[in-house]
């Protein structure tokens, strides 16, 4: 199986402080038991204490692409979404994520554009739609799951 999306989704969460190493560790324990010739990584990525952030990065990169893929993009918009809307990270956290994803990460034009046109809007009192309202055309943008080689 191809894990690059699921790679580099785990990496871009961790730097973004989006999952816990644990999360990482369990994704790769999985691999491990199901695949019969699994990626050396997820053996590295196991062996890295789930609290070593860094190294779990570090771990991940091998199998990671670069720049992050749209669709791991839309998929972290997904997850900012769903933990705003159920409550376990307020709007403050919520706007210091996506501002760092804006700096932090070599975004596509065309998203980089968007996400700075609702940055603007949501700090304009006249406009009602704010970062909440866009991420929530995220919503349903799954997890990038493996793919077959």
């Amino acid at each position: 199986m191809e894990y690059s999306f699921e790679a580099t989704y785990y990496r871009t969460a961790l730097l973004l402080g989006l999952v816990r190493g644990e999360i990482v560790h369990r994704w790769a324990d999985q691999a491990i038991e199901h695949e019969p010739e699994p990626p050396s990584s997820m053996f590295d990525i196991v062996s890295v204490p789930h609290t070593d952030l860094s190294e779990l990065r570090h771990a991940l990169f091998p199998m990671v692409v670069e720049p992050e893929p749209v669709v791991v993009l839309h998929a972290i918009f997904g997850l900012l979404h769903h933990d705003l809307a159920a409550g376990r990270r307020g709007l403050a956290d919520t706007l210091t994520i996506v501002r760092q994803m804006r700096s932090m990460l070599r975004l596509p034009p065309a998203v980089y554009a968007e996400l700075n046109a609702a940055l603007v809007a949501h700090a304009d009192p006249a406009t009602p739609e704010g970062i909440p309202e866009w991420l929530g055309q995220y919503a349903d943008s799954p997890r990038p799951q493996q793919q077959p080689r």
